[in-house]
């Protein structure tokens, strides 16, 4: 996410793999249909091993989930034709291919498998949108999109990511204020296995969604993002925050981000009432970050979605901490070994406990979760640009509060992106 509100210390933590974008919120200057069109091919090859811990594996009885998959992404972006309102077109096709995937070990989200079945040996979809340039500072857009806001977000952490269908309108006339909104009446997912990582409840057909928000920033270290949305027969969403950082000393900064979500239920369940608030501190020291982060769940019910990713500064790796009541506190350790000579290597690390989880009447849990992330991008020779990462994760919980119960999780992505144009 690009959100100005997101984590201003994600600057400081791994590169997840490269970036797999759609221009659906900046407006280009009108270069010329031509001269200002793009286009990119991304290559993922990733395995992801999650080790079922608990007596008797998860709950449908897994041991574990390990599949290997390579995936393509080609992303091309038009430019605009000429004149106050120009007009063009983006286009993405991806295909996911199965290397490795057993009926006992499937279900990891990478691939449209599930336990029992491996699915297919590949899977694909292209997608387009057209689009419309007023006056340099408004798109308008229609077709595939993937968002990235506090409310409605695409989700790229497996193999391929997945988008919306609908149509949305952003605007810059005024420095220094972004604002969107758009309507989207269909989601697709990449792999039809997917399986969100929440703990709390989740909407299988959250397809109909509108959203309305922005950000503005006071000035170059503090800005505001408001959004709301609507998600039909599900839930209300309204979304607050506010980030700001300063300069203490050279080399040494301190950035803070505040957030709160307050969900109210549509669907006449009274399932979804929830207030979901988290303050993470980053304090920069050279090329070493630190941060504290604390994150509350209030309501009637734990914190559901069914997106990618939430602005909620204890949603990591596997669990999000949105359990109903929940309490949870992070520690975080970020470095970049540049300042050891060898750039283009970095290391995170981060700690979440929690306490106080409604698991029934009475009965109060917590559980924790043990991140660590090791990321290289090849600096010069024929490999320049190669990204690898690894991502490990140590859950342990209680089957009360997750069906997963206990977990060790490993993913080894190797990434990298050619500019076609």
């Amino acid at each position: 996410m690009k959100n100005a509100i997101k984590w201003s210390s994600i600057a400081l933590a791994v590169a997840v793999g490269n970036g797999l974008l759609v221009s659906n919120v900046t407006a280009q200057e009108s270069e010329g249909f031509i001269e200002g069109s793009s286009a990119t091919l991304s290559n993922r090859t990733m395995n992801f091993n999650r080790d079922f811990r608990s007596p008797g594996g998860n709950a449908a009885g897994q041991s574990k989930r390990d599949e290997t998959a390579t995936g393509f992404v080609l992303n091309f972006e038009s430019g605009y034709s000429r004149g106050p309102i120009g007009l063009g077109f983006d286009t993405i096709a991806m295909l996911g291919i199965k290397l490795d995937s057993t009926s006992d070990d499937a279900g990891t989200g990478i691939l449209p498998s599930s336990f029992g079945d491996t699915g297919p040996s590949n899977y694909s979809e292209i997608r387009g949108a057209v689009k419309a340039n007023i006056l340099e500072d408004t798109v308008l857009r229609y077709g595939v999109h993937l968002p990235e806001n506090p409310v409605i977000s695409y989700d790229d952490a497996r193999l391929l990511p997945n988008h919306y269908s609908g149509y949305s309108v952003t605007n810059s006339s005024i420095d220094g204020l972004f604002v969107e909104a758009g309507r989207f009446d269909k989601r697709g997912d990449m792999a039809e296995s997917f399986e969100s990582d929440s703990v709390s409840q989740n909407v299988d057909d959250a397809d109909k969604s509108t959203y309305l928000g922005g950000t503005y920033e006071f000035t170059d270290n503090l800005s505001t993002t408001l959004y709301t949305s609507d998600i039909d027969n599900a839930w209300k969403r309204h979304f607050a925050g506010i980030g700001y950082s300063m300069d203490l000393s050279e080399g040494l900064t301190l950035s803070t981000d505040l957030v709160h979500y307050k969900t109210s239920d549509e669907s006449g369940t009274g399932a979804f009432d929830n207030d979901a608030s988290s303050l993470a501190v980053t304090l920069g020291a050279g090329y070493h970050g630190f941060t504290a982060a604390y994150q509350r769940m209030g309501g009637d019910n734990g914190f559901a979605y069914d997106d990618g990713s939430i602005y909620l500064a204890n949603s990591v790796q596997y669990a999000d901490f949105n359990a109903k009541d929940e309490r949870s506190y992070q520690a975080r350790y970020d470095y970049d070994f540049a300042g050891l000579g060898i750039p283009g290597l970095t290391f995170m690390t981060r700690y979440i406990t929690s306490d106080n989880i409604d698991v029934a009447p009475g009965v109060r849990d917590g559980r924790w979760e043990r991140d660590t992330n090791i990321s290289y991008t090849m600096q010069s020779g024929v490999l320049e640009g190669v990204n690898l990462l690894w991502r490990n994760a140590t859950i342990r919980q209680d089957v009360g509060i997750d069906d997963n119960g206990d977990i060790d999780e490993n993913r080894m992505i190797v990434s990298y992106t050619w500019d076609l144009l």
